[in-house]
């Protein structure tokens, strides 16, 4: 039985340190080498039915404590030298020397929670340095006068949590929906981000918002941690073995990079956050049934469904006077620096408003951010129409769409 440790170094700082096993050879000597092992996959532990051995054996053989229940479960298996937490990396040994099939398994299942745990801990730093080589631009570009009571600060944890999403159980990184969504359920109901009720984003110093989710966020994979560690092995709620069935943590972990996260959530957080910072504006998509001409960058015109002409879209501001300001520096921006495309800026907006029976910035992603930078109300702001109900001839845009159709501009 082979372990190793692997670090990563990403910004200056340790993002893995990670402990993990792979089977010896099988072979006809003593100890390890004649314990034969199966590969360390989900499907091994499910075919061991080791989430059954488990329960039955925290029944019989773990002795009750009132804290670090892990270590008195490695312990009945034969390990009480096994002790993990924050920077402490729990090692399951190799096989049979002392802990016996099949229970090793889950020692090594074990291991490599306590790994990813640690992991994520360190990440957080990582997906605050993606944040902040990202909003500041963002903010030079599209909001010069910011406000800092507008953009929940909720919204800044779910860019972690977008970051934190590609980090693996174990085996490489991958954006596979399968993976990413197993990491970000467990991220949401076991780890539980940061919710920051009643804070806001400040847009004029971006670093001190960053520097609020960070220390909320590693609180809250302590506290996670040191709960699952002291929980009851068997506690619905927050045990062990909750953590473990399935068999998820089973396998090979890996080391990754910077690159390697970087570029696979760069992209959708920037699409993200450049709605953002233009809803914190009262930026909004006007479209109009006739009349389009498409001069101006912040114009897009669409052939009409029953071929009768061409539709518009513009990409408008109130100048706070109720007059309608054509955003066409913005435009120009969206498509010539970031790779916007006008149907990105224009149509993805109004499907998403169209989608969701008309309601403005709806925000279907829970938890964290698509990886798919196409993906619909990735980039979002509030919609308004000429051929809604309720417009008024004698009112001007900005009047019609904040009266008639209740936008907040």
């Amino acid at each position: 039985m082979l372990f190793n440790t692997f670090a990563s170094t990403i910004w200056g700082f340790s993002l893995l340190s990670t402990s993990f096993a792979t089977p010896l050879p099988q072979g006809t000597g003593t100890g390890a080498d004649s314990c034969a092992t199966k590969e360390l996959t989900t499907a091994t532990w499910t075919d061991l039915k080791i989430d059954d051995f488990l329960k039955s054996w925290a029944t019989s053989n773990v002795t009750a404590t009132t804290t670090n229940s892990v270590q008195s479960l490695a312990s009945s298996f034969g390990a009480p030298n096994f002790f993990c937490g924050l920077d402490n990396f729990c090692n399951a040994g190799q096989p049979c020397l002392p802990v016996e099939l099949p229970a090793w398994y889950a020692m090594v299942a074990i291991q490599n929670w306590n790994s990813y745990m640690n992991s994520i801990n360190t990440a957080i730093t990582f997906a605050s340095s993606i944040a902040s080589l990202t909003l500041p631009s963002i903010v030079s570009d599209f909001y010069p006068k910011p406000k800092d009571d507008v953009t929940p600060l909720i919204t800044a944890s779910k860019i972690f949590t977008t970051a934190l999403g590609v980090i693996p159980f174990t085996g490489a990184v991958s954006t596979a929906a399968s993976a990413v969504s197993g990491s970000v359920s467990f991220l949401a109901g076991r780890i539980k981000p940061p919710t920051e009720t009643n804070l806001f984003v400040k847009w004029s110093d971006v670093a001190a918002s960053l520097a609020t989710v960070v220390s909320d966020y590693q609180a809250a994979v302590s506290t996670s941690l040191k709960a699952t560690l002291d929980a009851k092995v068997d506690d619905s709620a927050n045990g062990i073995l909750g953590v473990l069935s399935g068999g998820g943590f089973l396998g090979i972990a890996q080391n990754f990079t910077q690159a390697d996260l970087q570029s696979k959530v760069t992209d959708s957080i920037k699409i993200y956050a450049i709605g953002l910072v233009l809803q914190a504006q009262g930026v909004f998509v006007y479209r109009y049934p006739s009349g389009c001409t498409e001069e101006y960058y912040a114009e897009l015109c669409v052939d009409k469904a029953d071929g009768s002409g061409k539709a518009g879209y513009s990409l408008i501001r109130s100048d706070g006077d109720s007059n309608a300001e054509l955003q066409d520096d913005t435009a120009k921006l969206l498509l010539e620096k970031y790779g916007f495309t006008k149907e990105m800026i224009f149509t993805g907006p109004a499907g998403c408003f169209d989608a969701n029976g008309k309601k403005q910035l709806v925000d279907p992603f829970t938890d964290a951010l698509p990886l798919d930078k196409t993906s619909q109300c990735l980039f979002n702001l509030q919609v308004c129409g000429r051929e809604e109900t309720g417009w008024d001839s004698n009112k001007g845009i900005v009047d019609n769409c904040r009266d008639s159709q209740g936008l907040a501009i």
